[in-house]
């Protein structure tokens, strides 16, 4: 079998080693032989390895090195990555949903708008990695932790990045995250009990439902996270649910009962499956939190989400012909079997659907009716 220590590859090469997806699963099995202690088993040293978009869904990645390893957008789902090194490793755009990394040294990966969903961190070491001068034999070389924590004149510092990742019901208990960033990241459940936090950016994450019992946080570090739904929006929903009823008369009677339903401002997240297979049309929620709000199957032709925040949101079904979403925040929302057509007018005319300056994930619309 060709060998598989990518880091001897590497060492004194310019370009990163390459192997085509069929070799890297044969490397793997004898990799997975090793961790099972069977004969033929060769533990996986990947340092460096080029490995973009292949599935290893499932595989087993135990105690592996990974070091550098560049595997954006690889399926990696239910894949076990207990107590691997994967030190700046790129793992951006991965689906590694229900994977787990226990016990895995992710300092300095990163992970921006990976699915994680589901995927264990418990006790995973995620501080910053830091870059020092190494002499004239190698450029630079990882630091250890203990000298990671002091400075040393040029060197590099790389914080694990989770930006915008989806990372629902993760479990990320007593994980060491100093540093890390979790800028407009989906982590809604997420267990995180007893987590060391400090230093690290939240702006704009979604918490609701979040476990942080025993985790250390910076005085401030939530302000601006989606938290958990407050008792004023609590009181708010008789209210909401009379103007959502009034909406639906308003369609079924073509105007002569009830009047659209005016929601600018409002915290949608308390009103559950209010809006799902309703007649909304005109419906309009500019500025509204809206945040996992389940809109599926529901008529809302011509209605306007301008600057509403409707991340991980559903409108599976929806009619959403000449709607407005300008300035909206659209990431992990779900448009499966969505109209997204423009919509007919009486003038003759048509209003097509309208997403100036929203922030949508890749592909956000690739199941949807656009034509």
């Amino acid at each position: 079998m060709t060998p598989f220590n990518f880091a001897s590859a590497s060492k004194n090469s310019v370009r990163s080693p390459r192997y085509s997806e069929a070799e890297l699963r044969q490397f793997l099995s004898a990799h997975e032989r090793f961790v099972r202690g069977e004969p033929k088993g060769q533990r996986a040293i990947w340092r460096y390895v080029q490995a973009p978009s292949c599935d290893f869904s499932g595989r087993v990645f135990a105690l592996a090195d990974l070091t550098g390893a560049n595997l954006q957008a690889c399926r990696l789902a239910a894949a076990n990555l207990e107590r691997a090194c994967l030190q700046l490793a790129d793992l951006r755009d991965v689906d590694a949903a229900d994977a787990s990394f226990a016990q895995a040294d992710i300092r300095g990966a990163s992970l921006r708008r990976a699915n994680l969903s589901g995927a264990c961190f418990d006790q995973a070491d995620m501080r910053q990695a830091v870059l020092s001068p190494a002499g004239v034999s190698e450029d630079f070389r990882l630091s250890s932790p203990s000298q990671a924590a002091e400075a040393v004149a040029g060197e590099i510092t790389f914080e694990v990045d989770f930006t915008h990742c989806s990372m629902r019901n993760a479990r990320l208990n007593n994980a060491r995250l100093n540093r890390a960033n979790f800028t407009g990241a989906c982590m809604a459940g997420a267990d995180l009990a007893g987590a060391d936090l400090r230093g690290g950016r939240f702006r704009g994450a979604i918490l609701t439902g979040a476990n942080l019992g025993g985790a250390k946080l910076d005085p401030g570090a939530l302000d601006g996270c989606v938290l958990d739904v407050s008792e004023q929006a609590l009181r708010r929903v008789p209210e909401l649910m009379a103007r959502i009823a009034a909406a639906d008369r308003w369609v079924a009677s073509n105007g002569a009962d009830g009047a659209p339903a005016e929601l600018d401002d409002e915290d949608l997240r308390p009103l559950g499956d209010a809006f799902a297979g309703r007649r909304l049309a005109a419906l309009t929620a500019r500025r509204a939190c809206g945040v996992g709000a389940r809109f599926t199957n529901a008529q809302l032709q011509g209605a306007r989400f301008d600057d509403a925040d409707l991340r991980d949101a559903d409108f599976s079904g929806a009619d959403l012909r000449g709607a407005s979403f300008r300035g909206a925040k659209l990431r992990y929302a779900r448009f499966d079997r969505a109209d997204l057509r423009p919509l007919p007018l009486a003038s003759g005319g048509e209003r097509p659907v309208d997403l100036t300056d929203a922030d949508l994930g890749e592909g956000a619309f690739v199941a949807a009716r656009l034509a």
